[in-house]
């Protein structure tokens, strides 16, 4: 309630661009803050839970990366944080694979499978390319119209995801989503391999500005183990 309360004067006594120009000031300083954290970590040969993609989200016992310093593509990255160590325990990625191509996630996922330890997970979340709903599809799908999807480049269906998993070794499970016959499959997640926002589990805030449409706060889930 209080939090509430200074976001609304937040609002009104600050305009649109001093607003912006602070977010971009706390994302430099709390992005940097996390590339050190991740650097001191793995100097110390620990293992890591990461949040791959994360933006500003957060969550306990796991460190959040961001593409400016960590793209999930890009060799170089790969090679400055990890130096060939193999120290990911667990890793997560909610809403991050539509935004590449077919050929870039191929690329992420050999990645993220040759830096797990043996037994490691990792969960991802994408919009549901198997979703019959039409508004969810115009939404969701690649270039839609809702929230952050005018840049989706695919619109992945477990059948799809579960191929490109299995490719570079990994074994596939679905928790959350449509198959291609129409089944919905909605169970239980460990939260131990990492918390989904966008969930039928979970209480996304769906009615907020651009998630207003059918299943919104939902996302085809699966846990890909090593």
């Amino acid at each position: 309630m209080v939090l509430n309360k200074v976001k609304f004067f937040y609002r009104k006594i600050l305009s649109k661009d001093i607003r912006v120009k602070l977010r971009n000031i706390f994302k430099f300083f709390l992005y940097n803050f996390r590339f050190l954290k991740l650097k001191i970590v793995l100097a110390f040969s620990r293992e890591v839970q990461l949040i791959l993609g994360a933006a500003l989200t957060s969550n306990k016992n796991w460190i959040s990366t961001n593409e400016e310093w960590f793209d999930i593509t890009n060799s170089f990255h790969w090679e400055r944080l990890f130096n060939k160590k193999i120290l990911i325990k667990r890793a997560l990625a909610e809403h991050v694979f539509e935004h590449l191509t077919e050929k870039e996630m191929g690329i992420a996922l050999k990645f993220i499978y040759d830096h797990l330890v043996f037994n490691g997970t990792l969960r991802i979340a994408v919009p549901d390319g198997n979703n019959p709903n039409p508004s969810y599809r115009i939404n969701t799908g690649i270039n839609g119209i809702g929230a952050d999807a005018s840049d989706h480049k695919q619109f992945i269906k477990f059948e799809h995801l579960k191929s490109e998993l299995e490719k570079v070794g990994f074994k596939c499970f679905i928790r959350e989503g449509y198959t291609a016959n129409g089944e919905l499959i909605n169970q239980k997640l460990n939260p131990e391999l990492g918390h989904i926002m966008r969930s039928r589990k979970t209480n996304f805030e769906s009615f907020k500005e651009g998630w207003n449409f059918v299943d919104a706060n939902s996302s085809l889930i699966v846990d890909a183990h090593k």
